[in-house]
Formats: C-alpha cells, structure tokens, sequence
C-alpha cells in the first residue's frame, strides 16, 4: 500500500511538472452591436464588420440602414494557442485563429461579400470591401514558432504586418472595427496600402525586446516559380516602451500586391495590383491619467513589378473566387501616395468606465498622371466603454466622417458629403 501511494504520488508529481511546461489554451472574443448607419448598403451576412462606415458612399445608394452588426470594438473570433517550455529558456509556441461573424454565425468572409455584389444594380446589394479575411478556415493568424528569453521570437506561418501590431496599440479609441478607420480598414491599419498585406501567407517574423527597447522585422516569401519578388515582401520596426510614454516606427514593402474590387460579372471578383511601400509612426504619452495618443502613416501605390496575366500564383482563382479580369489588370500608372495622421486618447472616468475620442485624416495625395486626386476622409470618433467584470463589457460609440476634394466630387465621383455610424454592443472575452 505504503508503495503504491509513492508510486501515485510519482506520477501526479511528473504530470504536474508536465502541464507546466505545455499548455494549450482556447480562447477567442464574442462582439456584437446594434446600430445605425446614415448612408448604406444592407448589413451583409459574412463581411466582417457587416457594414462599411468608412469608405464614401453614391448618391446612388437610397438609403440608411439599421442592424445588428459584428464586431463593434473587436473582430469575433475563436483560436487555439499553445506554448511548450524546452528548457534553458526556449519555448515553442502556436496559434491558429479564425474570424467569424457572430450575427450569422458564418467565417468571416470579406471576398464572397464582394463577389455577391458583383453585376449588383446601382444601388443596391450589400456592404463590401477588400480584406485580409476571406473565409480561410484560420483567417487572422496561423503560425508556429521559437521563442529565447535573450534571442527573441520567430515564427513562420500567416503573420500580421508590422504596421498592424503599432495600430493595436497606438490607436486612440482601441482600434474599434466600427468607430476607427484604423480598426476597420486594413488598407491603413496593416496592409500599408492593400488590406490583403495586413496578413501575410508564407511569411516569417521575428521580434525582440531588451529592456525597454523593441525591435524586429519580417519576410514574405512570394512561393512563386521563376520569380522570387513576385508577390513577396519585407517590414523592420523599433520601439521604445515604458509605463507613461512609448514611441514606434515601422516600415515595410510588398511586391505585386493583389487587391480585390466588384466585377461587372456576377459572383467574379476583379483583381488590381499594386507594388507597395509604407511607413508609420505613433507615439503615446500619459499624463494625469489622460492617455494621449498621435500617429503618421504614409503609403504608397506603384506599378507593379508583375502583371496578373503573368506569373504570379493566380490561376483565375482568388480564395475560392473567379477572377473576372485576370488579363485587364488596372495598372497605377504612377506612385499614388496617401497620408494618415490622427490624435486622440482615453480617459478612465471611473474604474470600470473609459472614455476615448480620436481624428482622422486620410489625405489622398494627386498623383501626376490624375491616376490618383486629392481628397481628404475626415472622422471624428467617441466611444464609451463600460466593464462588467474582467471578461465581459457593454460600449456605445458614434464615428462621423467627412469627404471632401476632387476625389469624392464631380466629375470624378458623385458621393454624399458625409456619413455616420452609431451602435451600441456587448463583448465577451473567453
């Protein structure tokens, strides 16, 4: 008996010392809100955000629309990510994520909402626009990875860009998908130019911090036989943290981006693409318990290196979708060259209530050849955010935007002046 007690007690000792080197945590965020949007399409059923507040609307679309709409602070989602200690310092880690759209219950799914809207009537169909996100079963991150407690991090798989991960932090009204242009578009809270460059296949990051600097970088490998550029990309970053100030710059490039638009066929999606440079600086500063946050991005649209009816690892197919143009490739012409500047910051009213408030300008620069006019995207944003406990909390927001210049007037474009959104949501973190 005397044996058989040390012998289980052995055996608990060692499963003991085996769940603390590996673990494997689900995890994942339920948001939802309800609300109102002054000029738009209908609330489509796998577009991530379900609508889209950001971008000008035609004169041609009639109406407002009232819903209820995913992801008003967060993106839902549900993951997996486990860590094992190898010892000496080292670990391993994964994680696999994917979003999904928790009125519908569908994957997340940016593409077929634009293929749906494909051959659409003026006026009508549903809200739409290019993304990262397009229905892969772990559309936000898939990667495996090593980390050193003095070498840092790396890790291969689908990886944010660097300009995201400065967004997630240095946003002033928490990156909100429905109440910051930054949370909702990719095209300037990541991608640096082309949503679609918010996430990269086939890319390898890596990431170190030493004392309270940070720095890192990462490649994209294109995958593409013949070419080794097409369709790949590079990013460095650095940083300084501490408790009350912190500051961020990154840089980065893709080649032969692809970015995806309606088609005049129905269920086609066309393709455009881009070469692409960016960079972002932000910064933060806390004083008398006001977080004040600033930031610059600017990024540019070239001509590609390659055209889509080379080689460049698209066969008529984009996620699943028919390519409608795969041989009338919109060319840019001439470096197309966008500025975002915003200031903002939060404010804790009481110890379970935030206020945070930020603006937004989006300046699109003319280019040479009128590939490109000027025009600015104004949006002033509020959000209150109330916690109920750790893991859940209830929110209101309203964002207004602004258009203004030869981009969003006639002859160029025929779009209302301006519009807005106002929800209010619950999310659950679990």
């Amino acid at each position: 008996m005397k044996k058989s007690l040390i012998a289980l007690a052995a055996v608990a000792a060692v499963a003991a010392a085996q769940a603390q080197e590996s673990s494997v945590t689900f995890y994942g965020i339920a948001d939802v809100a309800v609300g109102h949007v002054e000029h738009s399409l209908s609330v489509d059923p796998s577009f991530p955000a379900s609508v889209n507040p950001v971008s000008a609307v035609k004169t041609s679309v009639p109406n407002s629309v009232n819903g209820m709409f995913n992801g008003g602070i967060s993106p839902s989602r549900w993951g997996v990510k486990g860590v094992e200690d190898l010892g000496g310092g080292m670990k391993a880690f994964f994680t696999l994520e994917s979003g999904i759209n928790l009125p519908t219950g569908q994957l997340s799914n940016a593409g077929a909402a634009l293929a749906r809207n494909s051959g659409a009537p003026a006026g009508t169909g549903t809200a739409s626009a290019n993304s990262s996100i397009d229905g892969q079963l772990f559309n936000r991150q898939a990667f495996v990875g090593l980390s050193d407690k003095d070498l840092g991090s790396i890790q291969f798989g689908r990886n944010y860009a660097s300009i995201f991960d400065i967004v997630v932090k240095y946003d002033p009204v928490q990156a909100a998908q429905l109440f910051s242009p930054l949370g909702f578009s990719g095209t300037i809270g990541g991608g640096g130019g082309v949503s679609e460059d918010t996430r990269m296949d086939g890319s390898i990051k890596y990431g170190n911090k030493i004392d309270k600097f940070n720095f890192g970088g990462f490649v994209k490998l294109g995958g593409v036989a013949g070419s080794n550029k097409t369709q790949s990309g590079y990013g460095v970053s650095v940083g300084y943290e501490e408790e009350t100030f912190g500051v961020q710059f990154a840089y980065q490039g893709f080649y032969d981006a692809l970015k995806a638009g309606t088609s005049a066929i129905v269920g086609d999606v066309n393709l455009t693409n881009y070469d692409t440079k960016a960079w972002m600086l932000a910064g933060r500063y806390t004083v008398e318990g006001f977080n004040l946050k600033a930031g610059w991005e600017r990024y540019t649209l070239s001509k590609p290196s390659n055209s889509l009816n080379g080689n460049v690892g698209v066969v008529g197919n984009y996620y699943g979708l028919t390519v409608g143009n795969p041989n009338t490739v919109d060319f840019a012409k001439a470096d197309q060259s966008t500025d975002v500047i915003w200031i903002g910051g939060d404010y804790n009213v009481a110890s379970n209530l935030n206020l945070s408030a930020g603006f937004y300008d989006q300046r699109a620069n003319a280019s040479s050849d009128l590939g490109q006019h000027d025009g600015n995207i104004y949006s002033a944003s509020v959000l209150l955010d109330y916690s109920l406990s750790k893991r859940t909390d209830v929110y209101g927001g309203l964002m207004y935007s602004k258009y203004s210049g030869d981009q969003y007037n006639p002859p160029v474009a025929t779009v209302y002046s301006h519009n807005y959104i106002t929800a209010v949501g619950i999310r659950h973190r679990f």
